[in-house]
C-alpha cells in the first residue's frame, strides 16, 4: 500500500500504529542513493527475517535519495519503506524512526545506515538488553571496526583525541557513532528527539553528549561489529570534509571546555593536512580552515543562547 499526495506522514503513522503489535526494537536504515536490494544492511537483515521476528524486531527504511518520494509502503508485518525524495540527512530521517517507535510502543531504536552488516550476534544480543529492564541507559554501544580499526565507542581526552580502546561494559564518559547504537525510546522523549542543527555530521556526538548531560547511562554492548566508515577508509569528498570540519568545529565550540575547543580546532587542522591530496591540495585547505572557524563561532553564538 502506497501513500501519497495530500496525507500526511503524521497522518499515516497514526494509520499504520493502528494496525501493528507492539515491538521492542526498531531498526531504522537510512539509504541514499542506492538501490534498497543492494545495501549490505539490508541484505543482512533480510537474511535474518526468522531471527528478528523472534526477537521482537521491526525494521523501517527510509530512503534519502533526491527524487525517490512520495511513498510509504508496507512491505510486510516486519518491515517498511518510506521514500523521502530529498536528502534531509540523518537526524530528520531519525526523528521519524522516533515517532514512529513511540507510535507502536518500541522500547529501543537501532541506528544502522546502508553500509552496515547486521549479524545473528547482535540481535541475539539485544535480547539482553530486554532482559536486564535497564531503564537508566540511554545507548548501548557495541564495539564497531572499521577497516581492522576500532572507531567506537571511545573517550575523548582533554584536547579531543579520541581513545579507540573499547571501554569496560560499564563505563563513564564515552561516546560512539550513530550506527549500531541502541537508543533508548525512553531517553530520547526526554531530551525531545534528535537534534536537527546537526543534521548530519556530529548528530552521533550530540546524541552521545546529550545523554551525559541528561543524567542518562552510555552502556557499551559485548559485541562487535563491522562497518564502513567513510573517513577511516578515505572516500569523502572535499564538500564532506568542509562539513565534517563545521559542524566538528561548532559541536566543540557549543558544548565542551576551552582547551577542548582548541583540541579541536589543532585536531582538524591535521587532519586536513594528513588528507590534503583528497582536499585537492593547498588551494582548497584556505577552504577547509574556513569552515573550521566559521564553526567555532557559529557554535559559540548558539551556547549563548543554552541559558535564556
Amino acid at each position: 500500500m502506497a501513500f501519497t499526495g495530500k496525507e500526511s506522514l503524521q497522518t499515516t503513522l497514526s494509520h499504520y500504529a493502528a494496525r501493528i503489535d507492539m515491538n521492542q526494537f526498531l531498526f531504522v536504515v537510512v539509504v541514499y542513493k542506492m538501490n534498497v536490494a543492494d545495501a549490505p544492511t539490508l541484505r543482512s537483515l533480510f537474511e535474518r527475517s526468522d531471527l528478528l521476528r523472534q526477537h521482537a524486531v521491526r525494521v523501517l527504511i527510509i530512503d534519502n535519495t533526491p527524487g525517490a518520494g512520495g511513498s510509504w509502503l508496507a512491505l510486510d508485518n516486519e518491515v517498511e519503506y518510506v521514500a523521502l525524495g530529498k536528502n534531509g540527512g540523518l537526524a530528520s530521517a531519525y526523528q521519524i524512526a522516533f515517532r514512529k517507535a513511540k507510535a507502536n510502543g518500541c522500547d529501543y531504536l537501532v541506528l544502522l545506515d546502508q553500509d552496515s552488516e547486521v549479524t545473528d550476534e547482535l540481535i541475539v544480543t539485544l535480547g539482553s538488553i530486554r532482559n536486564l529492564r535497564a531503564e537508566g541507559v540511554g545507548i548501548w554501544c557495541p564495539r564497531v571496526i572499521s577497516c581492522g580499526k576500532y572507531v567506537s565507542p571511545y573517550s575523548v581526552g582533554v584536547f579531543t583525541w579520541p581513545t579507540y580502546n573499547p571501554p569496560s561494559p560499564r563505563s563513564g564518559r564515552v561516546y560512539g557513532i550513530n550506527s549500531f547504537s541502541v537508543v533508548n525510546v525512553s531517553f530520547l522523549e526526554n531530551i525531545g528527539g534528535f537534534n536537527e542543527f546537526y543534521w548530519l555530521d556530529c548528530l552521533d556526538m550530540w546524541l552521545y553528549e546529550a545523554a551525559h548531560g541528561a543524567g542518562w547511562e552510555v552502556r557499551c554492548l559485548d559485541v562487535t561489529m563491522q562497518h564502513d566508515l567513510s573517513l577511516v577508509s578515505g572516500r569523502v569528498s572535499l564538500d564532506r570534509m568542509k562539513n565534517i570540519a563545521f559542524y566538528e568545529g561548532c559541536f566543540a565550540s557549543e558544548y565542551w571546555s576551552a582547551a577542548r575547543i582548541l583540541g579541536t580546532v589543532v585536531r582538524l587542522c591535521a587532519r586536513g593536512v594528513k588528507r590534503l591530496d583528497g582536499l585537492g591540495g593547498v588551494r582548497n585547505y584556505g577552504a577547509y580552515l574556513h569552515e573550521i572557524f566559521k564553526g567555532i563561532r557559529v557554535g559559540l553564538s548558539r551556547r549563548a543562547t543554552h541559558g535564556s
